[in-house]
């Protein structure tokens, strides 16, 4: 598991009248499930940045937490149920192609999964209702998909 899955599965774990986790939490984790990681790698990776910021970063969000996603898109997309909204600020933010295949955002759209995640996370959307409501997307026209034989195919607004 790569240090930023595991940062993301923690956050997604967290209570959500609060952004973000704290390192206490995180060495906590990585402690009991025997997830070797040096904490002061992590705090390499933090930018105080309030948008996204090209390169692999955790941002900071305030009361020594982290997230692995920007405090403009916690604010922009917290508590909201509109899937449409996670898309647009994920495609409008992301200035750059960047990640591997599963995470790389293009011109063509977002991929599935981040799309899936970012509003898990940030949103506090339930995985399955997403998936629901990205069904009704596509059915109604209201986004596009490529490679829609792919297990996580690019998405984009229609």
């Amino acid at each position: 598991m790569q240090l930023a899955d595991f940062v993301r599965i923690v956050e997604q774990h967290q209570p959500t009248d609060v952004t973000g986790v704290d390192s206490e939490t995180l060495a906590a984790y990585a402690d009991a499930v025997y997830f070797d990681v040096d904490v002061s790698a992590i705090d390499e990776r933090v930018t105080d940045s309030e948008s996204w910021a090209e390169g692999d970063h955790f941002y900071e969000v305030g009361d020594g937490r982290i997230s692995a996603y920007p405090p403009d898109w916690h604010a922009a997309l917290g508590g909201i149920e509109d899937l449409k909204r996670v898309i647009e600020v994920i495609q409008t933010e992301t200035t750059e192609p960047e990640g591997d295949d599963r995470e790389a955002v293009t011109e063509r759209g977002v991929p599935e999964e981040k799309v899936l995640r970012v509003a898990e996370v940030v949103a506090g959307i339930d995985r399955e209702t997403a998936r629901e409501e990205l069904k009704r997307l596509r059915q109604n026209g209201e986004i596009e998909e490529f490679a829609s034989q792919h297990r996580n195919p690019t998405i984009r607004l229609a």
